[in-house]
């Protein structure tokens, strides 16, 4: 009976356990999209993969940006703030020094038991976010920035009259400087996150993944054409 009743208790103990688990978080950011979407009636666009996943989603028709600019946007959203809350409407000011010491997001989760960690870009980079990506308040880790980023505007658009820098063509992937395109090495770093993060740690994870386009200069893989 006494067997019985610890084996009875172990299982409750456990059931209870799975109930506590924290669910791990998959942030995901584009820069400068905008709703020409198959999944908002647009005829024109082709994008499967966001179609198939706003099915399974709440998917908004009435939403606004705060702010035109890359910066004060990140900074309103990222630490649910108005940008005339923040005062900031450019790219050359911390939040934290000028504003106030503003919990974001990702610090939210990390200091709630949370592995946090950034791929791409998510804060707008430089002086917005203190040359760190607000990396000692924000990520349990040093966020990763893509190595080919440095070669965005680098003159690899076939024209007529030889390579251009071009802000918008297509391009044969491993022919580019570094064999790849930012976001491709975003996608490849993010991907290997979600397969080792168990090797890494047993906390749940909160992984922020930014991608730079359609945002300008946009080079893309010729067969998307």
């Amino acid at each position: 009976m006494f067997k019985q009743i610890t084996f009875l208790l172990l299982i409750i103990t456990a059931v209870e356990k799975s109930y506590q688990r924290k669910p791990n978080v998959l942030f995901i950011i584009v820069d400068d999209l905008r709703p020409s979407l198959g999944i908002y009636g647009d005829d024109n666009a082709r994008t499967p993969n966001i179609d198939a996943l706003a099915k399974k989603s709440a998917v908004f028709t009435n939403v606004f940006a705060q702010q035109a600019l890359c910066a004060p946007s990140r900074n309103s959203f990222l630490t649910s703030r108005r940008p005339d809350s923040l005062h900031l409407y450019d790219f050359n000011s911390y939040w934290r020094d000028v504003a106030g010491n503003f919990t974001t997001i990702p610090q939210l989760f990390k200091e709630n038991g949370y592995y946090t960690h950034s791929i791409g870009k998510v804060f707008h980079p430089g002086k917005s976010s203190n040359f760190t990506d607000d990396s000692l308040y924000s990520w349990s880790r040093s966020p990763y920035h893509p190595p080919t980023e440095k070669y965005k505007n680098a003159k690899v658009c076939v024209t007529r009259n030889g390579l251009a820098q071009n802000i918008l063509c297509p391009v044969i992937v491993n022919e580019q400087p570094g064999g790849s395109l930012p976001d491709l090495e975003s996608l490849s770093a993010a991907k290997d996150f979600l397969k080792y993060h168990k090797q890494i740690s047993t906390l749940p994870y909160f992984l922020a993944v930014g991608f730079h386009k359609p945002h300008i200069p946009l080079k893309f893989p010729i067969e998307y054409l």
